[in-house]
């Protein structure tokens, strides 16, 4: 069985309603998660490339301004460093080719953004305590 102890998580998110959302969220759940925040995909990317201790789980929005989501995406997937990590997409789209791209893509997860606080705090907790034993 396949378990990942999550201590530092990544989130790309370029609207900042849903970025304090995000962490307010984690920090209820898990108050001891390490939350990054990236405004966009190139702020990700930097981030990424200078962490000494890398996030076990890194969240993607698809639609960013200057590095999208997908380009976020495809860089990740292309260094063999970031091989173990896992990238969840959050996004608004649930447009089933949207989520065929991304799983094609690498992402070992795809979740839509809830409307509500007690749904995306549900869907969260979830995905934290997901087995990802088989998931790809």
């Amino acid at each position: 069985m396949y378990e990942i102890q999550i201590k530092n998580v990544a989130l790309a998110e370029d609207d900042e309603e849903d970025a304090f959302l995000f962490k307010a969220v984690i920090s209820e759940l898990k108050k001891d998660i390490i939350v990054t925040i990236a405004a966009d995909g190139n702020l990700l990317m930097t981030f990424l490339n200078q962490a000494t201790l890398m996030p076990e789980m890194i969240f993607l929005d698809l639609n960013m301004p200057y590095k999208n989501g997908f380009e976020c995406l495809s860089e990740i997937r292309s260094n063999e460093t970031w091989n173990s990590t896992k990238i969840v997409i959050l996004s608004t789209s649930s447009q089933p080719q949207q989520i065929e791209n991304a799983y094609k893509n690498g992402a070992d997860l795809y979740l839509a953004k809830p409307v509500s606080y007690t749904h995306f705090k549900n869907m969260m907790e979830q995905c934290l305590n997901l087995n990802w034993d088989g998931l790809k």
